[in-house]
């Protein structure tokens, strides 16, 4: 091996375990925020749903590093499905004093990424086999 090839793989290496180094703390954090809002639950003396969501918003976060660390990929949909619960947080942070036009922007963000994850989903669900030069090409030789 070669300096560079050295330098390269120790790099390689390194940021690997700043990676996972980062995700496991993203996950101490995301459960933290769970924590937090558990305990101020019976000290306000109700839940509410914006807590809820809030909570969901904090397992989508635990649940798309969980599947980085096994597959080492995330999938595309699971930020978009923590935009969506995201925008029905603030919708239901608003209230009722809400203006009537920015709840409809907001009502169709909601719609436009629902609608983008079931496009992701379909895609990669159908996708036709490439034909021609692309077919002996392999999905990570592509990029």
């Amino acid at each position: 091996m070669t300096a560079d090839q050295h330098i390269d793989d120790f790099l390689s290496r390194l940021f690997g375990y700043v990676e996972k180094l980062v995700l496991l703390i993203v996950g101490v954090l995301a459960l933290a925020g769970i924590g937090q809002i558990i305990i101020e639950i019976p000290a306000r003396g109700e839940i509410r749903l914006e807590d809820l969501l809030l909570i969901f918003i904090f397992i989508e976060i635990m649940a798309m590093a969980n599947v980085y660390f096994q597959r080492r990929e995330v999938p595309f949909t699971f930020p978009m499905f923590i935009a969506v619960t995201a925008l029905s947080r603030l919708v239901v942070l608003q209230g009722k004093e809400i203006e009537g036009e920015l709840l409809l922007y907001e009502g169709a963000a909601i719609l436009l990424v629902s609608l983008a994850i079931l496009v992701v989903r379909f895609s990669q669900r159908y996708r036709i086999p490439p034909t021609g030069p692309e077919a002996g090409v392999d999905e990570a030789d592509r990029h």
